[in-house]
């Protein structure tokens, strides 16, 4: 009954828009991540579809719902690494990529589009703000990974690469104290860290974005990472490396916790800056998300675990690696997995691969969204 529900929420969303309440959508930007990019690498992060079955990303269908042009990426990949403005795209309005950070590690990537500050000066540099557009914009999930990883590497490397990505963000004297506080002082820095980057998203999108005559827009807060299937085998090893058994379980959880808190610092950061801001609606991801595997059925969902696509490797740190590139409709239609049967047994599946969610979660965080413009009086 409660999808029904949803589903009816959608529509009343669509239907508004069809009978001319609110505003009309004239164009819609895009900056973020990867759940944000449109085909910068030739690909999206979902499963891929063909000509004639398409797996939009939920900007996609976000953008469609309100007849909007069509969305196409600003940039084009010069390498596996490395991207840049597309000259044949200056019409392009999607900015998002892959792999993008709020804050990327060191100072090599400030001033690329794996930025999404960058992003958003290369959006503004290049037309100002129609009254009638609307913003898309996500980071954070990114930069919280770098951020557990850099804390859970402190073992091999004496905390090096932490404190230094802390530095990154964090005063001195804060990065002193953290230091000087030992385990403690260390972890708490990493939630300190979570609202300094919260607040550097918003310092680019209040200067790049509302300063620059942008009247609505829809800021995604980051997803609790830890529940993805990559840190689900990150906590596995974890726990094996403190001795397996109850002893490893305890040590598991207590890292879970801590990361998920720093998350949660950062989503409310986000939210305490634009409590009072009538042009941002901040969306909650983090708690979509967790009610999506907390709740599956009610979300026409079966799989919450295992993702979609084959494994094809193992990554740096050992961990199962995917192409989803190479992962298709026709290649997981044609391959039911044990358990399964049917063609359109993947179609309910949560995550696409260890990170990235499927065309179906991507339906469901455009409905979220869609919802929160029809609340907005947005369309």
């Amino acid at each position: 009954m409660k999808f029904q529900t949803q589903l009816a929420a959608v529509a009343a969303a669509v239907l508004l828009a069809a009978c001319g309440g609110g505003t009309d959508t004239t164009a819609v930007r895009v900056v973020g991540d990867s759940l944000n990019d449109g085909g910068v690498f030739g690909f999206k992060f979902t499963v891929q579809g063909a000509a004639n079955d398409p797996q939009p990303i939920w900007a996609d269908r976000v953008t469609s719902a309100l007849g909007a042009p069509a969305l196409c990426p600003r940039y084009a990949a010069t390498s596996p690494s490395t991207v840049a403005l597309n000259p044949q795209a200056t019409s392009c309005t999607s900015y998002g990529v892959g792999g993008a950070r709020v804050n990327p590690i060191g100072t090599a990537g400030d001033a690329s589009p794996f930025s999404v500050i960058q992003q958003l000066k290369d959006m503004s540099a290049a037309k100002a703000f129609g009254e009638s557009e609307l913003l898309l914009a996500d980071g954070g999930g990114n930069d919280a990974a770098d951020l557990i990883g850099a804390y859970l590497g402190a073992s091999a490397d004496g905390g090096a690469a932490y404190v230094a990505l802390l530095s990154e963000l964090l005063t001195p004297a804060q990065v002193g104290a953290a230091v000087s506080g030992g385990a403690a002082g260390l972890a708490a820095a990493g939630g300190q860290y979570m609202v300094a980057l919260a607040n550097a998203l918003a310092d680019g999108i209040d200067t790049h974005a509302l300063g620059k005559g942008a009247q609505r827009v829809v800021l995604v807060n980051a997803p609790n990472v830890v529940k993805t299937p990559r840190f689900q085998h990150v906590l596995a090893g974890v726990a094996a490396a403190s001795g397996g058994g109850a002893t490893g379980a305890a040590a598991a959880a207590q890292v879970a916790t801590l990361a998920e808190g720093w998350v949660k610092a950062y989503n409310a950061q986000l939210q305490a800056r634009y409590a009072s801001q009538t042009k941002v609606a901040v969306v909650d991801f983090y708690g979509e998300f967790n009610k999506w595997l907390t709740t599956p059925a009610t979300y026409g969902l079966t799989n919450t675990t295992t993702p979609a696509c084959p494994v094809t490797g193992t990554d740096s740190n050992g961990l199962p690696a995917y192409t989803i590139s190479t992962c298709t409709v026709a290649s997981l239609s044609a391959a039911p997995q044990p358990g399964t049967s049917g063609a359109d047994w993947w179609k309910t599946y949560v995550f696409a691969d260890n990170f990235h969610g499927t065309p179906r979660t991507n339906q469901l965080m455009a409905d979220l969204v869609l919802t929160t413009l029809a609340n907005k009086g947005w369309k």
